[in-house]
């Protein structure tokens, strides 16, 4: 780290938009925040982006709902090393949208994003538009 890198108020690193969104791009499972039924929740999702937006598959449910009813969504990944108490997160702030047009899912199932619980098949989509993008590090 450098010197002059910025720093929050609690000391840790402030990343860069590039940086933060190379790591957005580098991962597959996040988790997902929004209100369902006056109740937070936090759901863990694989994930692809495109085109600066973050994409999922889901089935019926809170998730869904939260794309169709156009919810404000905060959405995180993470990394850390235990052994040298290093790490960082970044955090996305936005709007989940469902997916609606067959054109648009179609070009989403070509990303080759697979459900990991095939317990139920999810064949629809969400996709979250960033409206800020933050990282932080602990070096």
């Amino acid at each position: 780290m450098s010197a002059d890198a910025p720093t929050d108020h609690a000391g840790l690193v402030v990343m860069g938009v590039a940086e933060a969104d190379a790591l957005l791009a580098s991962q597959s499972v996040g988790r997902i925040a929004f209100v369902a039924d006056g109740e937070v929740v936090i759901l863990p999702i694989n994930y692809r982006m495109h085109e600066g937006t973050i994409v999922f598959r889901t089935s019926e449910g809170a998730k869904l709902e939260a794309g169709a009813r156009h919810a404000s969504v905060a959405f995180e990944i993470d990394g850390w090393d235990v052994e040298s108490q290093t790490g960082w997160s970044v955090l996305v702030k936005g709007t989940a949208v469902e997916v609606l047009t067959d054109d648009e899912a179609n070009a989403l199932f070509d990303l080759g994003l697979r459900p990991w619980a095939a317990a139920t098949e999810k064949r629809r989509w969400v996709r979250v538009r960033p409206d800020e993008i933050t990282g932080r590090k602990i070096v």
